[in-house]
């Protein structure tokens, strides 16, 4: 048997509010205060005992207050929005939604960007430097083809180049060389004979000087001898000039003692003449003079020793003018060498890391010099040709930054303006002439470092630049 409470909990369809067409929630009569007109809240669970609240309310104010329309909207506002809460969230989750999403549309338009975009890069034309014919390594050399710096391109042979400068320097170095080689034998041969000669000059002279010093020997000798026989001829003049007085001997002997004292006196003295004169001889020979009676001043073999020593003196010289020849020479030969090399043959590299633009010649072509050869794309200094609107021509300047993407990529190259040609000729040198781009008149040009780090050379690729 269900307990009184619970019966009491259970409520019939009859029990249930009704809702009128006009909204308003109506409740039972036994429901209902009598005293005041608010149902009665006895035995109905927390869900009906809120029901019966708010619909006390909004009873109260849609009667009580009918002068204030304001509270009857929002009323009727907190009605409509208890009863669509969910609506309105997703609503206002829409909201929001559409804000965001639109709003990177709106700022894109609101940027200036350039009507048409396309990257360029500067052509370099290679010319010949020289006439003559182009060789075989230009046959693999095909548009398109990326080369590094440095890399080679073609080679030019000139087999009619003229080398009748270089032959003839040829020839007269070799002259030189041959005089040369002439004058060092003539040297090495004139020496052995000046040291021949230099040595029988001082063979001569040691045997000489082993001479004098036996003459000096000799006279001394003599003199000493000369002077022994003087003294006693002296004395006999003196034994004698007694007797001489006294009558012994004659005078005529006497005469013969005085005699021979001259005879050894003067003896002595001409012994000592001939002594000085050797030692005079000797002394010049010890100074490197000959002196003597059948000779001048030197022996035949020192003369003809300084003779040889001239013609040394001579051939020395004759061959250091010729060293000094030679090396003028040899730099104007080094310098002709490398302007008949220039003209006999080239091998042009590549300036710049690029790629092949256009090929002008075919191998075995004959060139003459300055014509055109190869063009190079430099994609070392990638650019972009963009042109722009009058309005945002006139706001841009040189140096301003700028960001190129690329046609269906997401990615922002950075960069900065290098050129505003306006509506003027552009530069002629370009691979793409801005010419080609006629949307707006106002071109402007646009560098790329970053692209150009990177090793792209995209050239013709078209995008969009955007001036920030």
């Amino acid at each position: 048997m269900a307990s009184p409470s619970r019966s009491a909990r259970k409520t019939t369809a009859a029990d249930k509010p009704t809702e009128p067409a006009d909204g308003v929630v109506s409740m039972p009569a036994e429901r209902v205060s009598p005293r005041s007109g608010i149902p009665n809240a006895h035995g109905l669970d927390i869900a009906g005992r809120l029901k019966l609240l708010k619909d006390a309310f909004e009873k109260n104010a849609w009667t009580d207050s009918p002068t204030h329309p304001a509270l009857a909207w929002v009323s009727k506002a907190n009605a409509f929005a208890s009863k669509n809460r969910t609506k309105l969230t997703k609503m206002l989750i829409g909201l929001v939604i559409i804000a965001a999403v639109g709003y990177f549309p709106v700022r894109t338009l609101l940027q200036t960007t350039s009507t048409e975009a396309i990257i360029n890069a500067r052509l370099i034309t290679l010319r010949a430097p020289i006439e003559g014919e182009v060789g075989a390594g230009l046959g693999g050399l095909v548009v398109g083809t990326q080369l590094e710096s440095g890399a080679p391109l073609v080679k030019i042979a000139n087999a009619r180049a003229d080398r009748g400068r270089l032959d003839d320097l040829l020839r007269l170095i070799g002259q030189l060389e041959g005089e040369r080689a002439a004058l060092t034998t003539r040297n090495q041969d004139l020496r052995a004979l000046h040291a021949d000669l230099s040595d029988q000059t001082q063979s001569f002279k040691e045997a000489r000087e082993r001479q004098l010093d036996a003459r000096i020997a000799e006279l001394k000798s003599e003199v000493a001898g000369a002077g022994a026989n003087k003294a006693e001829t002296e004395r006999a003049l003196a034994r004698a000039a007694p007797l001489a007085e006294s009558g012994t001997i004659t005078i005529a002997a006497f005469e013969k003692v005085k005699r021979d004292v001259t005879v050894a006196t003067e003896a002595e003295a001409a012994l000592r003449h001939r002594l000085a004169g050797v030692q005079v001889e000797r002394a010049a020979l010890a100074r490197g003079v000959f002196v003597g009676d059948s000779y001048n001043d030197q022996p035949r073999s020192s003369q003809r020793a300084d003779e040889i020593a001239q013609r040394l003196s001579e051939v020395a010289g004759d061959i250091r003018e010729r060293d000094v020849r030679l090396a003028a020479l040899r730099v104007e030969l080094a310098e002709e060498t490398r302007r008949y090399q220039a003209l006999a043959g080239v091998e042009l590299t590549a300036p710049v890391r690029g790629s092949v633009w256009e090929v002008l010649t075919a191998p075995g072509e004959t060139v003459v010099r300055g014509q055109e050869l190869v063009r190079l794309l430099d994609c070392s200094g990638l650019v972009v040709t963009a042109t722009v609107g009058e309005t945002a021509y006139n706001h841009l300047k040189i140096g301003d930054p700028a960001r190129f993407r690329l046609r269906g990529e997401s990615i922002d190259h950075k960069g900065r303006i290098i050129g505003l040609t306006g509506v003027a000729t552009a530069p002629a040198n370009l691979a793409i002439q801005p010419a080609a781009l006629a949307k707006e008149p106002y071109r402007v040009t646009v560098l790329l470092p970053d692209m150009a780090r990177a090793g792209q050379c995209d050239v013709g690729r078209t995008g969009r630049v955007t001036f920030e």
